[in-house]
């Protein structure tokens, strides 16, 4: 908690963007942990936020990714899970602008989470 207070501490209030990211790490990080997620990778830059991670079943991932759909308000956000060899890995992409879809296939074998609307 003391961590959480510091990093948010440690940005100018003139600098709104830097409280507004530290805001999301924090939060992506509570949630991983909440969910027994371990963060591969976490990228956040000029609105857009790229996750990939490793989950302890394909539900976890799932849950993971839903949470942070519902609460990363102006964000859109799309996952897929992949499961291999027992082993859930998952990729999350978020941004504050709109997506848009295209019609290729994964060749990774991931199936999507969340509504592609």
């Amino acid at each position: 908690m003391a961590i959480k207070h510091k990093i948010l501490k440690n940005t100018s209030d003139s600098n709104k963007v830097n409280i507004y990211q530290n805001s999301i790490v924090l939060y992506i990080l509570d949630t991983a942990m909440d969910q027994h997620i371990s963060l591969q990778r976490l990228s956040i830059k000029n609105g857009h936020v790229s996750i990939d991670g490793i989950g302890v079943s394909d539900d976890a991932c799932r849950k993971f990714i839903a949470i942070l759909q519902q609460r990363l308000s102006g964000m859109e956000c799309h996952g897929t899970v992949k499961a291999d060899k027992g082993i859930y890995t998952f990729h999350m992409d978020g941004s504050k602008r709109e997506h848009h879809s295209t019609n290729q296939q994964d060749t990774n074998d991931r199936s999507p989470v969340g509504d592609s609307n």
